[in-house]
């Protein structure tokens, strides 16, 4: 057994050396032949990277052998079935001895049968040496991440309101679910983004930068947070030291961490505006390095100092981030391992045996008529093949017929799990012959199993589970009702509006959201009233969906129950309530619009903005000239548009003093609205 194993073992690893080697120099030939964007060449040697695993993996375990495929075990010969003639013994034995003489070109000498039991031994010492050296490296880098640890002891939550106000902004305007800790320390020169929700920035960024330059810091640093970066450094490093027999993987990880920087300074200027303070803060953070004081890699800003000055190259050229040609490469990768997986040679550990006979391996005793009916070595040999290929496809297409079969027959098993099980696995399998039982099991006894086969029958879109799922809107069941709720919303027509309108009413928060969310796809406006009651709805979310169900019901009447939204708690009702009064065309107070766009929300500030615009609402041109200095890129460029859109002598002026702004895209935009204005 552990023979076997080490044998599996060794031969995986040959198998993953070969394909990660002709992945990884592929890539390698491909970034030097041609320029690909930090995103697009990020994604390849991370595929690259990763592949080789992949690709190991499935072809051992599909037995796949390509041409060249190397074999660690010499095929096992098992002897034809020795037919012993109890009249003439000595012409079995030369019949027997004349079918080994005429295969032995196909097989190892006679002294190959002591073969693996060598080999097993030696696999076993390769895979055993291999492991030392992986299990030596890979604690001599989780000692230094521990004394990177230690080194940052020091360091202390930042207090600076100021500094913290600013990371807040960028969380808020990202999108992301938590402000991360910020702190401080001495014992480094260049700001580092630790684990997954943790900056880390030298002490001199408070007393040394500009707020423009703590801002470009932070956002780049945040950008590593967002990406997962340090989580991937961790990652990378352990696979260069466990697999170091792939030395690829060094240069694999560079290139990822040097794509990781590009784009984060690129993540760092979409949110600030401006390419320009970053580029000085790495400037001055370059004066503070002397050498890296960490020891193992971390998702700093300035680690590797080699890359600092064709980053600020590239911030101060403004190059302009594209990541167009990712999908292409996601695409290009996929298919390549798809290929290499059965192209590429590997090692196979497994023994294969050759058949000489169809009769069983133990010795049979019979009379001499029997023996000349036993078929030749050679046409067994030529012919077996065909038939186990065709005997596996037959049993392949059986085996689905049967699985399906007997999940349905589980059905009405005894045991509630088992049935539970047994919906869900036919939900997943979507052969059509599972309906009919599904929709008995919504009659189930157990909520569990009438819960699973409703989200079973989601998977097929039957018109016939339609009155069988709407029984199930009254259930007692929470759950139950949810999952019959959400397999109706995958019908696209022929639903019945009454019961899904009282679902409106429902105790559980997620059925009403979800209620909400079909109700307004079924264009019933007699659901109206139902919905505006839900506004006042003490889950943010059901009062977003029923809202927006209402702007999709398409009522201009109903845009009353909507307005008290534009005052709402959440965010995201607000913006949702504005978008919906825009679809309705109904009107929305002046001095209620320009207090949205003064809103704390990038995003409802945005929405406000635009309204504004599209209004042509001549009383905002002093709150849109405010915005044009907003912190948040998306929301000054919304500011522009709408004051394109204003027919107004001060919007005009707006658009006229914005030319000079900070901003590269606030000025190419106020410079495109001028030549668009019709005064």
């Amino acid at each position: 057994m552990t023979s076997t194993f080490s044998a599996t073992a060794l031969a995986w690893l040959l198998t993953y050396a070969i394909h990660s080697s002709i992945l990884l120099s592929l890539v390698w030939v491909l970034v030097r032949v041609r320029r690909f964007s930090p995103g697009a060449s990020e994604l390849l040697w991370k595929s690259a990277m990763l592949g080789g695993f992949l690709t190991a993996s499935i072809q051992l375990k599909l037995d796949v052998r390509p041409a060249g495929t190397l074999m660690l075990q010499p095929p096992v010969v098992t002897a034809p079935a020795t037919t012993v003639s109890r009249i003439d013994k000595p012409k079995t034995s030369t019949r027997t001895d004349a079918a080994q003489t005429e295969i032995a070109p196909q097989l190892q000498p006679s002294t190959g049968r002591l073969r693996p039991a060598v080999v097993m031994s030696r696999s076993s010492g390769l895979v055993a040496g291999w492991g030392l050296i992986a299990l030596v490296l890979g604690l001599s880098y989780i000692a230094r991440r521990l004394i990177l640890v230690g080194r940052l002891g020091d360091r202390r939550a930042v207090q600076e309101d100021q500094l913290l106000d600013v990371l807040a902004q960028l969380v808020d305007d990202a999108g992301l679910r938590s402000t991360p800790l910020l702190t401080s320390s001495s014992q480094i020169s260049s700001p580092v983004a630790l684990g997954t929700n943790e900056i880390c920035v030298p002490e001199t960024v408070i007393t040394e930068l500009d707020l423009e330059q703590q801002q470009s810091l932070l956002a780049h640093e945040l950008a590593h947070l967002a990406r997962r970066d340090p989580v991937w450094l961790i990652v990378g490093s352990l696979i260069e030291r466990v697999f170091w027999i792939q030395p690829l993987n060094r240069v694999a990880s560079r290139e990822i961490a040097t794509s990781a920087e590009f784009l984060c300074d690129d993540w760092a200027v979409r949110r600030t505006g401006s390419g320009d303070p970053l580029a000085r803060c790495l400037a001055q953070v370059a004066e503070w390095i002397q050498a890296s004081p960490l020891g193992v890699p971390v998702a700093g800003m300035a680690e590797e100092r080699s890359l600092l000055v064709s980053r600020v190259a590239r911030l101060v050229e403004g190059v302009k981030p594209s990541n167009r040609s990712r999908r292409g490469v996601a695409i290009g990768a996929f298919a390549t391992l798809v290929a290499t997986t059965l192209v590429a040679p590997g090692v196979s550990g497994r023994t294969t045996s050759l058949l000489l006979a169809d009769e069983p391996q133990r010795p049979a005793v019979a009379d001499a008529s029997s023996t000349q009916q036993q078929p030749t070595p050679a046409a067994t040999q030529s012919a077996a093949p065909v038939s186990s290929r065709d005997l596996s496809a037959a049993q392949a297409a059986k085996a689905d017929t049967g699985v399906v079969n007997a999940l349905i027959a589980r059905l009405g098993d005894e045991n509630a799990d088992v049935r539970r099980a047994a919906a869900h696995s036919l939900g997943q399998l979507k052969d059509s012959r599972a309906v009919p039982g599904l929709i008995a099991a919504l009659k189930d006894s157990e909520p569990r199993v009438r819960a699973s086969a409703a989200e079973a029958l989601a998977e097929f879109e039957d018109s016939r589970a339609i009155a069988p799922l709407v029984d199930l809107l009254t259930d007692q069941s929470t759950e139950v009702r949810r999952n019959a709720l959400d397999a109706l919303s995958h019908f696209e027509s022929n639903l019945p509006s009454a019961p899904i309108v009282r679902l409106l009413g429902d105790p559980d928060a997620d059925v009403r959201h979800d209620a909400a969310h079909l109700v307004g796809r079924l264009h019933d406006r007699s659901a109206i009233g139902a919905l505006a009651k839900l506004i006042g709805d003490p889950s943010a979310d059901v009062r977003e969906a029923a809202i927006e169900a209402i702007g999709e019901l398409g009522d201009p009447s109903a845009s009353i129950a909507i307005v008290p939204a534009l005052s709402d708690a959440n965010a995201d009702v607000r913006q949702q309530a504005m978008s919906s009064l825009q679809e309705l065309k109904a009107p929305i107070a002046e001095a209620t619009l320009i207090a949205l766009m003064r809103d704390r929300d990038s995003d409802v500030r945005q929405k406000a903005a635009e309204l504004a615009g599209e209004r042509s609402v001549v009383a905002a041109v002093p709150t849109l000239r405010r915005m044009l200095e907003d912190t948040n890129a998306d929301v000054r460029e919304s500011a522009i548009d709408a004051l394109g859109n204003i027919a107004d002598v001060a919007a005009y002026d707006a658009l006229r003093d914005a030319l000079t702004s900070k901003d590269a895209k606030v000025r190419r935009a106020a410079a495109e609205a001028l030549g668009d204005r019709r005064l």
